[in-house]
């Protein structure tokens, strides 16, 4: 309880800010509208997705969830021929539930960056010293968690570098945060 009678503040503050800037990465700046592309005929594809009846869920395919499936003659062609990929069929969006839940993600980023920092930066630390610790943990909390599943899952590198540079600026609105506000003795 120590921690948070002396961080609780710096938490949700924090938080918020990284909330706040991410909100502000993604529906205002710019950077982040080539991280996507178009689908060729979108018409088709709804009216595929429609006539499949497929449902909300993560699909991957070729199916090859287990040894017997990828020694299967069709999935090795599918595989060799580079028809392979992810959907992602969302269902209805809750833009609400959706901002909570991300929230309540920076919250526990910001909880574990006042742990980290507690071990690390004594009270009373200058706003350098305080923020080169700090900083430091919330680049690598929001710029390098997601980085292998990208890889493996096929995000573009330019999507990959606008989400990294993203999580520098959010770790070091972070780290800024704590260290001004950082407990003086």
């Amino acid at each position: 309880m120590e921690l948070l009678a002396h961080l609780w503040l710096p938490i949700l503050v924090s938080a918020a800010a990284v909330w706040v800037a991410s909100a502000l990465a993604w529906m205002a700046l710019p950077h982040h509208k080539k991280d996507w592309k178009a689908l060729p005929d979108e018409g088709a594809f709804y009216r595929s997705l429609e006539a499949l009846g497929i449902p909300p869920g993560n699909y991957g395919f070729p199916d090859c969830k287990d040894a017997a499936k990828r020694k299967d003659p069709e999935v090795k062609k599918r595989w060799e021929a580079g028809q392979v990929g992810l959907l992602s069929v969302w269902g209805k969006v809750s833009m609400g539930k959706n901002m909570v839940l991300t929230f309540l993600v920076y919250l526990v980023i910001a909880f574990f960056v006042a742990y980290i920092g507690q071990a690390a930066v004594k009270p009373g630390a200058t706003f350098g010293q305080a923020f080169r610790v700090l900083g430091s943990v919330g680049v690598v909390a929001f710029s390098f968690g997601h980085i292998p599943n990208a890889l493996w899952f096929g995000h573009y590198p330019r999507a990959i570098l606008m989400c990294v540079l993203d999580g520098i600026v959010y770790g070091l609105i972070m780290g800024a945060i704590f260290a001004a506000m950082w407990p003086k003795m």
